[in-house]
């Protein structure tokens, strides 16, 4: 088979896909602090640490009320806040903070539950201000969860989500995570409505498994 039959062969169907997912995830985290430039500007991404307590609190009490219908935690709480930055400390939680004008406009987190049994699994939870998104923001911030959960020896990641919420599935399938389970009228919302839950999910030794199996395909392609 000539290259240019190679080349159409491995960008078809199933490996297309794959090639795009492997894209989308950072190997490696950046160095923080660091400095990106997005479409509204420059934001410093760096760990959130004690001394942002009445950052996050700021933050959370700004925002709208929809975005915190399904938060995990009542972050507007600041005992719910001493809380997160005590799992930071005992180092089941990791979050990254986005900031722009030293205001928090998004964060990722990349949490595990602390059980021994299920120490190869982490959450990525993802929240990013109204008035950044749409410039990438949220992908970013997904990217970077993704390669320090991997940096971690995380080898099973899951999201969740409402059924709604569409762009977060978007991301999350361009990095390769599938659908694996949705619960029924397992959510409550601050208004007594239920609401279906979404469960994503990525087996990161498998995808790269995927992976690594597709570049030795394309290999044999080529010689």
């Amino acid at each position: 088979m000539g290259v240019g039959n190679a080349v159409m062969s491995l960008l078809a169907g199933r490996s297309w896909q794959v090639a795009s997912q492997a894209a989308a995830q950072r190997l490696d985290p950046l160095e923080f602090p660091a400095i990106v430039t997005l479409s509204g500007g420059d934001v410093g991404l760096r760990p959130m640490e004690a001394g942002d307590r009445t950052r996050m609190l700021s933050y959370a009490n700004a925002l709208p009320p929809h975005d915190l219908l399904f938060l995990r935690r009542d972050i507007t709480q600041p005992d719910v806040v001493d809380e997160w930055i005590h799992d930071i400390e005992a180092d089941r939680y990791l979050t990254i903070l986005a900031l722009k004008d030293d205001e928090i406009v998004g964060y990722a987190t990349v949490a595990g539950d602390g059980l021994s049994w299920t120490r190869h699994v982490a959450e990525l939870r993802i929240l990013v201000n109204p008035s950044m998104r749409g410039q990438l923001l949220g992908r970013l911030l997904t990217e970077q969860a993704f390669a320090l959960a991997r940096e971690r020896g995380v080898r099973k990641m899951i999201a969740q989500m409402t059924t709604d919420q569409h762009a977060a599935m978007r991301v999350f399938g361009h990095m390769g995570f599938e659908k694996e389970a949705r619960l029924r009228n397992q959510l409550i919302d601050r208004d007594g409505q239920l609401h279906d839950l979404q469960i994503m999910s990525l087996d990161v030794d498998e995808f790269r498994a995927k992976v690594d199996l597709m570049a030795v395909s394309a290999q044999h392609e080529l010689v």
